[in-house]
């Protein structure tokens, strides 16, 4: 009787050699399959984004309608007695809210802008995608929010003043 066939045992390396490391066979029809994913590329774009945008827009909203609401009120009195010709100098007695009420503008501007410009380009480089298209939104929609809300403080403190 025959003893049943056996596999061959690999032999161990030459003294002073190596082993050669398993290779699997590799079918190029099946390239593609075998590499590794390619790496996540990182979300902070439009994260960062998303914070400009909303540091902007709610930020503009809440300093415009506390200096406005200041504004108002130490104007409305004065309201009842403008007479033809009155400029700016009605403003005098709020200018430090009025100077606290521009910055807010121009700090809110260029950093909507600047959130506006990241995120286009996080949508675009894939790079923290629906972070960057809230951005995108938030920064078009925040001017109309800071308009609203400097509308609103301004007519609260006007009305807070006793002028109406």
């Amino acid at each position: 009787m025959s003893a049943p066939h056996q596999p061959s045992v690999p032999q161990p390396p030459a003294p002073g050699g190596y082993a050669a490391p398993y290779v699997a066979p590799q079918d190029p029809r099946f390239a593609q399959a075998l590499q590794a994913p390619a790496a996540r590329p990182s979300a902070a774009l439009g994260t960062v984004a998303l914070i400009l945008s909303l540091v902007a827009a709610i930020g503009a909203s809440v300093v415009l309608a506390v200096a406005l609401a200041a504004i108002g009120a130490g104007v409305g009195p004065r309201l009842q007695t403008i007479v033809p010709g009155t400029g700016l100098e009605i403003l005098t007695p709020v200018r430090d809210m009025v100077l606290v009420a521009e910055i807010a503008v121009w700090v809110a501007g260029a950093l909507g802008i600047w959130a506006l410009i990241q995120g286009i380009v996080a949508v675009v480089k894939r790079r923290g995608r629906g972070a960057g298209i809230a951005a995108i939104v938030i920064s078009a929609v925040g001017p109309f929010l800071a308009g609203i809300a400097a509308f609103v403080g301004a007519v609260l403190g006007i009305a807070g003043s006793g002028a109406v």
